[in-house]
């Protein structure tokens, strides 16, 4: 007798939507933060910037907690967190912060486009968790 392959969990449209906007937002506030980075604009015209860069990845880590309560230990939920946890480290050592954000933009691109199957593997179970 053959096991029946895990089946995925179906999103609604207006969740994927939501997440899609959200995405979006994220990736054009950040995108604007960083480009001011390299340009050397002081930060205190970026703040705004900066506060809709936390907002919308604040955002994106409830969507993905909201989803699935599986996400901390699954390879995306991970991801994001060292991606956050290299954010903060921009904080403490401000020297650091375009070599930082130059990392966890590469960070974030690499999760991004990981297959389902490998962002939705759990590290706490061995296989893919939705």
């Amino acid at each position: 007798m053959e096991s029946e392959a895990p089946r995925k969990k179906k999103r609604s449209k207006l969740s994927k939507a939501i997440d899609l906007v959200l995405r979006y937002w994220h990736v054009g506030t950040t995108s604007v933060l960083f480009g001011g980075m390299v340009l050397g604009i002081p930060f205190i015209r970026l703040d705004i910037w900066h506060t809709l860069a936390i907002a919308t990845g604040g955002s994106l880590v409830f969507s993905g907690i909201w989803q699935s309560r599986h996400w901390p230990y699954q390879v995306r939920g991970v991801l994001a967190l060292v991606h956050v946890g290299l954010l903060a480290l921009v904080h403490f050592q401000h020297d650091l912060a375009l070599p930082v954000l130059t990392a966890v933009l590469l960070f974030g691109f690499f999760g991004s486009n990981l297959p389902g199957n490998l962002r939705h593997w759990s590290l706490l179970h061995g296989e893919r968790v939705d």
